[in-house]
């Protein structure tokens, strides 16, 4: 599988953050990590989510999120997405991602 959809939650939204738990098997083992930062993965995933800059995260595996949730307001904002819309991950590589609203 590379290509993941998740469904954006009323949670997702005031907690900047996107479930990954039903898309976990499109992500390498090795960019899964643990509880906090010291226990980052040993590999870091690539994501291009439609700004200028792609993002550098690893999975924090006991919540199964991207450790780094900072762009996932400002991407939820950007695209107007509310509860129910669903997001797009696409493998594009080992350890590139694209990241984007599904439409229509």
């Amino acid at each position: 599988m590379n290509v993941g959809i998740i469904e954006v939650t009323d949670g997702n939204i005031r907690n900047d953050s996107l479930n990954l738990a039903s898309v976990m098997e499109i992500f390498p083992s090795s960019a899964i990590g643990g509880t906090s930062k010291t226990a980052a993965a040993p590999s870091v995933l690539e994501l291009h989510i439609g700004f200028d800059e792609p993002v550098e995260t690893d999975i924090a595996g006991d919540k199964k999120m991207f450790r780094k949730r900072a762009w996932v307001g400002k991407f939820f904002k950007r695209h107007d997405l509310k509860a129910g819309d669903k997001v797009v991950i696409e493998k594009m590589g080992e350890f590139r991602y694209h990241i984007y609203p599904q439409r229509g």
